[in-house]
């Protein structure tokens, strides 16, 4: 090598050496793999703009921006005292190394352990030629230590002292200033970027909010068709038929399309509850996507839904809307003393019986559960009430239904002496609550307004 080359190389190696006692365990793998000559796979690490080409980042606004981000990060990495390679670049009287890392983003007044400068390890350790790169690339010598102290005041050599006493702070503050506009230019590049990646993350939760909705939509169709060939096969077999074979052979066959969608439908959820997981983490400050209400344990099913212990649902003054993606709720409701509703069940949703398993949860004081299963049946559930009766739904969500004996309107001349307007006590029809409980992860925000979200989180035991 020439002795030019011999210096770039020197140089090199030191600020290999301060750059690579720095990295995380995950950017030493990342560089490792580079490691067979000790000299070319220096070059091609400090050109991270080559490793980031190497792993697909592009050269369009939103590439500028994450290799420029890349490359900060690898240069303005810390230990555990807070000292970056600049800094221990500084300490160790490497200009050659210095130019670089400030040529490539290093901030010239980064303050490590003891609040102290690469200007004020350089001057401490009496190193000219360090002092002589930092100062005309923007290091401050009026900054203190938590010592106390500035560079001059504890630098080892007095030439060193008399350079920093001498320099004209004029040239210190012209740079600053071009520092700053360079930072405020990143700062809009970066936000702009921000912007462009938000949006586009925006449009894909968009898109797979109705890719979602169109397989919930299948899901319902299939559970229809399931539950109408089980009622066919069952006349069949009342009748004594000789096709209930075939009838059986067809419910198998919509079982296995409900399942297969059902799995297709759990994919596609997935896909957006990731997709709005990326979303927060983006904008984390504005996503305000997290679902807001109340969180409650399977052995908490009791006291929190219940019997409303603390009385938050009833000051909330909104039904409790049950996230329930396991199941576990549903099958706790289910066998208690509850008027369950299984919505996708044709025979559960016919407008006789949601009229009737309304008014026995009001005249026995109970809960009326409407279980939407992994669907959204709640405009179906919606519609059927208001087939009964115009305004139910307003009614029964505002909780007016409970004032003035109003539900008596439900009651019809068929029903016999149970529901007559002597049966219905004020002691029991005030217990009434209405759940409705669904195993979406992220249900429709209409839902998250009109009702109290009520996520069930899982225990050990509920395994």
């Amino acid at each position: 090598l020439s002795p030019k080359d011999q210096n770039k190389t020197l140089t090199l190696l030191q600020l290999w050496r301060c750059l690579f006692s720095y990295l995380s365990p995950l950017q030493r793998g990342f560089f490792s793999v580079l490691h067979v000559n000790p000299i070319l796979p220096l070059l091609f690490c400090l050109k991270v703009s080559d490793l980031d080409t190497k792993n697909g980042v592009g050269t369009d606004e939103k590439g500028k921006s994450l290799r420029l981000r890349n490359l900060l990060n690898v240069v303005e990495c810390t230990d555990a005292n807070e000292n970056t390679p600049l800094s221990e670049a500084s300490a160790g009287g490497h200009p050659g190394a210095i130019k670089l890392l400030i040529q490539n983003g290093a901030n010239p007044n980064c303050k490590g352990a003891f609040g102290r400068t690469p200007l004020y390890r350089a001057a401490f350790a009496g190193h000219l030629a360090a002092v002589e790169m930092l100062l005309p690339y923007g290091a401050d010598p009026r900054l203190y230590a938590d010592d106390g102290n500035t560079p001059e005041q504890i630098a080892s050599l007095d030439s060193l002292a008399a350079i920093l006493r001498t320099w004209d702070i004029t040239l210190t503050e012209s740079m600053l200033q071009t520092m700053e506009i360079e930072q405020q230019r990143r700062a809009l590049m970066e936000k702009k970027q921000k912007e462009a990646e938000t949006h586009r993350m925006c449009e894909e939760v968009e898109q797979l909010a109705k890719e979602q909705e169109r397989c919930n939509k299948e899901l319902r169709q299939a559970y229809c068709e399931l539950n109408r060939r089980i009622t066919k096969h069952d006349k069949c077999q009342r009748k004594k038929m000789d096709n209930a074979e075939i009838t059986l052979h067809a419910i198998h066959d919509a079982e296995s399309l409900v399942e297969s969608l059902r799995l297709v439908t759990e994919k596609a959820e997935e896909k957006l509850s990731l997709a709005r997981l990326r979303l927060r983490e983006q904008t984390p400050a504005e996503a305000g996507d997290e679902i807001q209400g109340m969180k409650c344990s399977v052995p908490e099913l009791n006291d929190v839904l219940l019997k409303d212990v603390g009385g938050k649902i009833r000051l909330d003054g909104r039904w409790p809307l049950i996230i329930d993606p396991f199941g576990q709720a549903a099958t706790f409701l289910r066998y208690q003393d509850t008027n369950y509703l299984n919505t996708l069940n044709p025979n559960d949703m016919s407008l006789d019986t949601i009229r009737l398993a309304l008014l026995g949860a009001l005249r026995y004081g109970k809960p009326l559960v409407f279980d939407m299963m992994e669907v959204n049946m709640f405009d179906a559930v919606k519609r059927q009430l208001e087939e009964i009766e115009q305004g139910l739904v307003q009614a029964l969500l505002s909780r007016k239904i409970l004032e003035n004996e109003r539900y008596l309107s439900l009651v019809r001349p068929t029903d016999g002496p149970e529901y007559s307007q002597t049966e219905f006590q004020a002691a029991r029809t005030e217990n009434f609550k209405l759940f409705v409980i669904t195993k979406r992860h992220h249900p429709p925000e209409e839902l998250l307004q009109i009702l109290l979200p009520v996520q069930i989180l899982l225990t050990k035991g509920s395994w």
